[in-house]
């Protein structure tokens, strides 16, 4: 069965804009759309597992996540701004089972 993903052309112009920082054009369309098809499956529902660089550019972290709602409404507490604001991805993970997040730039890819 054929599954189709919609994806958000301001959202990946937003971030076609952040990778572009650290990489050539056509890497930063692959990567934001890359994303985005990632941002889809979690909020889906899967969980997905993916990689980026750590805070300090050279330390991968590898790690397994989900946005599904029902995990997402029990563990949000409603403070602060959302972590998209500072170009960050804030995800749930289901290896540390906690609220994670890696600044856009620093995303590597999914893992499948």
């Amino acid at each position: 069965m054929i599954q189709s993903i919609t994806i958000n052309s301001k959202r990946v112009t937003s971030d076609v804009v952040r990778f572009s920082k650290k990489s050539d054009a056509p890497t930063s369309i692959s990567k934001s759309v890359e994303l985005n098809i990632m941002l889809q499956r979690m909020m889906s529902g899967q969980v997905v597992r993916f990689c980026y660089l750590k805070a300090d550019g050279i330390t991968l972290k590898v790690d397994c996540g989900t946005l599904q709602s029902d995990s997402v409404e029990a563990n949000v507490k409603g403070t602060g701004a959302p972590k998209r604001l500072y170009g960050q991805f804030a995800y749930l993970s289901t290896m540390s089972l906690g609220w994670r997040s890696f600044r856009i730039e620093n995303f590597i890819g999914i893992i499948d």
